[in-house]
């Protein structure tokens, strides 16, 4: 991930513009928005400029905290959404002191080795509170592959089988809420802590 950061330092501009506004995710934020109080705190995992999603949460009157690996996305953040709390690290390793009322992750488990997946299942449950909810995102079948067409950096992607999210999130203390797909090879999940 931290290689992956450096990456995204190299097109930080290309894509925060890029990145500026929503696809298809609005509707999954507000189902998320539904579950949790008034006023929560929201972890951003991978919130890279904090364009759209950070913003959306804080426009919302949520307190957001966001981590990624380039801080020059986080600079960034820091002109677009200068009521996110930015953190940088590798979000494998990353140490946080508190807990959240929900975690989202958005298009950055996908950069993450495919070992690392439950690792990463089991930290999104040691940020949440309990009864906490956690969205995050996948693919929809077990892949792995290296693209350039991403501002001409060339990425790495790699998922697992749904299958395997869904063993991981029970083994880890959740209840699944929803699994839906949001566009093509593309899988929203969303699950409560209950353990």
């Amino acid at each position: 991930m931290d290689n992956q950061g450096k990456k995204y330092d190299a097109i930080a501009e290309g894509f925060a513009k890029m990145r500026d506004s929503f696809y298809k995710e609005q509707r999954f934020l507000d189902e998320l928005i539904k579950l949790i109080p008034a006023k929560s705190t929201i972890l951003d995992v991978g919130c890279g400029s904090g364009v759209p999603i950070a913003s959306y949460f804080i426009e919302k009157d949520f307190e957001v905290t966001g981590i990624d690996g380039s801080q020059k996305l986080l600079d960034i953040a820091k002109e677009k959404c200068p009521k996110m709390k930015g953190v940088l690290g590798d979000v494998r390793s990353v140490i946080l002191n508190e807990q959240f009322d929900a975690v989202v992750e958005w298009w950055c488990l996908f950069h993450i080795p495919k070992p690392d997946h439950e690792k990463m299942i089991q930290r999104f449950s040691q940020w949440l509170k309990p009864n906490g909810i956690l969205e995050f995102t996948s693919g929809d079948a077990a892949y792995e592959a290296t693209f350039s067409d991403m501002l001409n950096q060339e990425l790495h992607y790699y998922s697992l089988e749904p299958s395997q999210y869904e063993l991981y999130l029970k083994k880890h203390g959740f209840k699944l809420i929803l699994k839906e797909s949001d566009q093509p090879d593309h899988l929203v999940w969303i699950a409560q802590k209950v353990v």
